[in-house]
């Protein structure tokens, strides 16, 4: 009796390979373990924001005398004191109501003192010398773990307190501004955090939906990827109790770092599965068809990235030297999941995670796209005009970068104008522009009058003040006459550590301007290092992987010029559209790291399948046909990638901020041109010479006619 076909389609036909049936038996063990770590790692993962190191000393060579003074006067494990400054002004002049007003403010601020955490009494007010404004200070003691949750609170309370009397005087201006009042305007909170992943996962859902066309296959690669997140914030939680800086910038990258590699695995495993579907009766050989193909272009683009990472270990910065590692162990667990625990779940789930698109291996078909497949037609037909103009509009973007400024003062990374960044305004107004933050200068104390009179002597130092013995020093308060995060407060740090080194050796000048000018020139020194570094490390990988010269070459060449026009475009919008007043100095390198080496993913996805062509028909048509059926799943990948970065954007602090504006718009820049239109129309420009010197760069027999390929659809 013959078996119904509803039978026969449901049956489950044994793998016919060995690899798939070893596929077959290992899903389920696969799943287990995985859960299993998982559950073991979630409190990790959880307390890693706990494990976090923003302090001054974090962004540091530990050779800078900055640095030295840092431990100095804070030490290791000291809580972090920040003030919390409150400033008065009315610009015709305080009048008693508004005196009166300020004595009320500070009693209100006192009474908090034992109420809110780490706050200590309300120092006495100061009076400008233009009679317009009137200030006090009180501190706010936080552990280092802690500082953005105690300072919020602390700030909020503060400004709750001094709003009531104030209230009742018309026309009396008051804000809060301090560095506890910027960490609190600028720092990232859980909510943040959690509200920035529920974004990303949005976004990454809507695309693989639209991809995918089914409303069940987006879960399986998004619940690795949550997966991989979790192993990833357990092992940089690890990497911090081992001694690694990691920061928030770090932490906060992280989790978009991880969904967005681990979607592209996800992406370019699935549609190499969905093609061997078609091609094979069990869904065991299928996945181990498509591990077998994809396996090693995964590995090579991981390792590019990870390696990439690795040579941040290279780096002055304490902080950048930690987003190697972090980096690192990020890329390994999106991997590791989508490798392990993808192939596991779409083997339990089988053809039906594809509803209802279900492919089926009687009915052939092709993963080519229409669009794609058109699009390189018309590139093959002028190659040469369609690289020009490519590279013509990367290159009228790089002109952004004329309008690219470097800005490493605090007030940079508070968005907007709240409360900290207008009184700051109004100190600089009434107080002078070095008051806020002057510099420390730590005297051996055979040297101190020779260092404080040497100091006062400097050009743009306004005042000097002794501020007590610092562990066998003499230290002094030395406010500046000029903005101390200019060029012109830069230079006065340099003027004076050079004085002093000559007149009272053995001091030192720290304080935070001094930091921002130490962080400025270690950025420089590694950015010199490490770019060359990372692309002949990046160059070297693709090279083995497509086993050629020339072709690496190219790649690395349209990364590069594609990271410029990037940088150029976010350039421009950081200024005209996000109104940001500019960037740090480390940024360019953290750009370059994420738009180089994650960039490097596409070209690989796509230099990888059109070698894999080449082989079987020639460099030309091989190039075709490897754009018709990766350019869908490079586009889609490079929209993930940038969307999830782009997420970044509404987290308050503009560093952060900024790497999601660059990176997002380079990656779809990427992925929309430099990858998918100018590196095609290059491979058919140069043709075979591509491989040189692989066996495929070897003249073929016979002249092959250049014919266009079907624009098919699966």
């Amino acid at each position: 009796m013959p078996m119904p076909s509803f039978l026969q389609r449901a049956r489950r036909p044994a793998p016919a390979t060995r690899s798939g049936r070893v596929l077959r038996r290992l899903r389920w063990p696969v799943l287990i373990i995985w859960l299993l770590a998982l559950v073991a790692l979630a409190s990790f993962a959880q307390n890693l924001s706990n494990a976090t190191n923003d302090s001054a000393a974090a962004n540091l060579p530990s050779s800078a005398p900055s640095t030295q003074v840092v431990q100095l006067t804070q030490g290791p494990g000291q809580p972090d004191v920040d003030g919390a400054t409150v400033v008065f002004s009315r610009n015709q002049g305080l009048n008693a109501a508004d005196l009166a007003a300020v004595a009320s403010a500070r009693a209100a601020v006192a009474g908090l003192v034992g109420h809110v955490p780490g706050l200590s009494a309300p120092g006495q007010p100061t009076q400008s010398a233009d009679g317009q404004a009137d200030e006090f200070t009180a501190n706010v003691t936080t552990p280092a773990s802690n500082e953005t949750s105690e300072d919020t609170t602390a700030v909020q309370d503060i400004r709750q307190a001094v709003s009531g009397p104030v209230s009742h005087v018309a026309g009396l201006q008051v804000a809060v501004t301090g560095w506890a009042a910027i960490t609190a305007d600028s720092g990232i909170s859980n909510t943040a955090e959690n509200t920035l992943l529920l974004s990303a996962l949005a976004i990454i859902v809507i695309i693989l939906i639209f991809v995918y066309g089914s409303p069940v296959l987006w879960i399986l690669p998004l619940l690795s990827a949550l997966g991989a997140i979790i192993v990833a914030e357990a092992a940089s939680h690890g990497l911090a109790n081992g001694g690694i800086t990691v920061s928030s910038l770090s932490a906060s990258i992280l989790q978009v770092l991880v969904l967005g590699a681990a979607t592209d695995y996800a992406l370019l495993l699935i549609h190499r599965y969905r093609e061997e579907l078609r091609h094979h009766v069990a869904t065991a050989d299928a996945m181990a068809a498509a591990l077998r193909r994809t396996l090693p272009t995964l590995v090579a683009s991981a390792g590019t990235v990870t390696c990439a990472m690795i040579c941040l270990l290279a780096a002055q910065s304490s902080a950048l030297h930690g987003l190697g590692p972090v980096g690192a162990v990020s890329i390994v667990a999106a991997l590791l999941a989508q490798t392990t625990l993808l192939p596991a779940l779409l083997l339990i789930v089988g053809r039906a995670a594809f509803w209802p698109r279900i492919p089926r291996h009687d009915r052939p078909g092709t993963e080519a796209s229409r669009l794609w497949t058109g699009i390189g037609n018309r590139i093959a037909r002028r190659p040469v005009p369609v690289a020009l103009a490519a590279v013509i509009l990367l290159g009228a973007a790089a002109v952004g970068l004329v309008v690219l400024h470097i800005n490493n003062g605090p007030l940079a990374e508070v968005k907007g104008n709240p409360g900290s960044v207008a009184g700051a305004n109004l100190l600089t107004e009434h107080y002078g522009p070095g008051v806020t933050e002057p510099l420390s200068v730590l005297a051996p104390r055979r040297e101190a009058s020779t260092a404080a009179a040497t100091a006062m002597a400097t050009k743009n130092v306004a005042a000097v003040s002794p501020s007590g013995p610092v562990k066998g020093y003499t230290s002094y308060s030395v406010t500046l006459s000029v903005s101390p995060y200019g060029a012109s407060g830069y230079a006065t740090v340099q003027n004076l550590r050079q004085r002093l080194d000559h007149a009272a050796p053995g001091s030192l000048v720290g304080g935070d301007p001094a930091v921002q000018y130490d962080i400025i020139q270690a950025a420089h020194r590694d950015t010199i290092l490490i770019i060359p570094l990372v692309l002949v490390v990046i160059t070297v990988i693709i090279g083995l992987l497509l086993q050629a010269v020339v072709a690496p070459l190219v790649l690395i060449a349209t990364s590069a010029l594609g990271f410029v026009g990037a940088f150029g475009l976010a350039s421009l919008l950081w200024r005209y559209a996000f109104g940001y007043s500019g960037i740090e100095a480390q940024l360019p390198l953290y750009i370059f790291i994420f738009l180089v080496a994650l960039g490097v993913d596409y070209l690989i996805f796509l230099a990888a399948r059109i070698r894999e062509e080449a082989g079987k028909m020639g460099t030309r048509e091989g190039t075709l046909h490897g754009l018709s059926v990766t350019g869908g799943v490079v586009t889609a990948a490079g929209i993930v990638m940038g969307g999830t970065f782009a997420s970044l954007v509404q987290l308050p602090y503009v560093s952060v901020a900024e790497v999601g504006v660059a990176v997002g718009v380079g990656v779809l820049l990427d992925s929309l041109l430099s990858r998918t239109v100018l590196l095609p129309a290059i491979l058919l420009i140069i043709g075979d010479t591509a491989w040189w010197p692989s066996r495929l760069a070897r003249p073929k027999e016979g002249p092959k006619e250049a014919v266009d390929l079907p624009a098919q659809v699966p």
